[in-house]
């Protein structure tokens, strides 16, 4: 069985269409002018099916950096940890929005973002992280996790760094993101 048909097949699972990535128009690439883009990749994750964003680079006539995926794993009914690999830039900072703002409406108010795979961010990604942090409700919480100087470097810069719940490991932003527990007779 190739790839394409376990995609689609994954993708009628998750309830999503089975048509493969829609192809860009005037795409020039080696294949030709209609080479069709390949669609997402599924995969796993804690037992939950998850559709995996990711751009190929392979056939691109411009400069390759490095490759951008994007995953949400969905921990609990409040919790999601989405997973950025690569560069969040003009092009790719849209699907980091749409990921956000969909866990945001499906009642997942406990969001971690982990950009330590993310070699580069610019200030089109940063706008998208200041708009879904208004977007939060008053219980809600959004931590990112980042140790990339690079990438912490545009928050210091633009001095949102202090806007933010920003931290250095995965088990520090989720214990930022649920909370402190609240228990009987305690505070917080």
């Amino acid at each position: 069985m190739d790839t394409r048909s376990i995609n689609r097949k994954a993708l009628k699972a998750c309830g999503a269409g089975a048509e493969p990535a829609p192809v860009r128009i005037g795409d020039r690439t080696p294949r030709g002018l209609n080479a069709e883009l390949p669609g997402p990749t599924v995969g796993v994750v804690n037992g939950r099916t998850t559709i995996l964003s990711k751009v190929d680079s392979s056939n691109s006539q411009e400069p390759v950096s490095t490759e951008f995926a994007i995953a949400c794993s969905e921990l609990d009914g409040r919790t999601s940890v989405i997973s950025v690999e690569g560069e969040l830039d003009l092009s790719t900072a849209p699907r980091l929005k749409w990921m956000l703002l969909d866990a945001l409406q499906d009642g997942r108010d406990r969001l971690v973002l982990d950009l330590s795979e993310t070699t580069f961010m610019d200030s089109t990604a940063l706008g998208v992280l200041v708009v879904v942090n208004r977007r939060l409700g008053a219980n809600a919480r959004m931590a990112i996790v980042c140790v990339q100087s690079g990438v912490l470097r545009i928050f210091e810069l633009s001095g949102m760094d202090g806007a933010f719940a920003i931290f250095p490991t995965l088990e520090e932003g989720l214990a930022y993101a649920r909370g402190p527990t609240t228990g009987a007779g305690g505070s917080g």
